[in-house]
């Protein structure tokens, strides 16, 4: 996967398993976070159980870099058999897990991260960029604001929550 924007010192890169650290790192103290303000974020079960060096190896880990300081992190899966298992093989990339570490909250770093997923997409040709999320929270306004639809509800009912999937549909560049 490609580097990140013509940003002074920002960078946003796939990153190897030396990262998955950090990478949890910043998926809890985001899920901390939103939990001390009453929203839902991921349980330390759920993170235990996503496989962050499996992702990295893949190339689906993703880091954003200010300066040396690692900002924000995601994951940009090549599929999602959990969520969008009726999807054409190719047809979309998958975000999953878009955390901004406390410390650069404010700055930019979730659309930066959205916007670098689009352009990698893009540079695919991939004509979609898909994500599931929490139904109901503010999460959902956040992706709204970079274009994306909601597409459906689904409940989950091995905690009792409702999921809603997302899509964002890219200009087709020389596809």
């Amino acid at each position: 996967m490609t580097a990140a924007r013509d940003e002074p010192g920002i960078q946003i890169r796939a990153v190897g398993e030396e990262c998955v650290p950090i990478a949890l790192l910043i998926l809890r103290e985001a899920s901390q976070w939103l939990a001390s303000r009453g929203l839902t974020g991921w349980t330390d079960l759920e993170l235990q159980h996503t496989d962050l060096p499996g992702h990295s190896a893949a190339g689906a880990l993703i880091l954003g870099f200010a300066g040396q300081s690692p900002a924000a992190c995601m994951l940009l899966q090549r599929n999602d058999p959990i969520y969008w298992p009726e999807a054409a093989p190719g047809s979309a990339l998958y975000l999953h897990k878009l955390a901004v570490r406390r410390s650069h909250a404010g700055a930019g770093w979730g659309a930066r991260m959205i916007a670098w997923a689009k352009a990698e997409a893009q540079r695919l040709r991939i004509e979609y960029l898909r994500l599931d999320t929490w139904a109901d929270s503010r999460i959902t306004e956040l992706y709204s604001r970079h274009g994306f639809q909601l597409v459906d509800r689904l409940p989950k009912p091995e905690c009792g929550m409702v999921m809603c999937r997302m899509e964002c549909r890219l200009a087709r560049k020389d596809l």
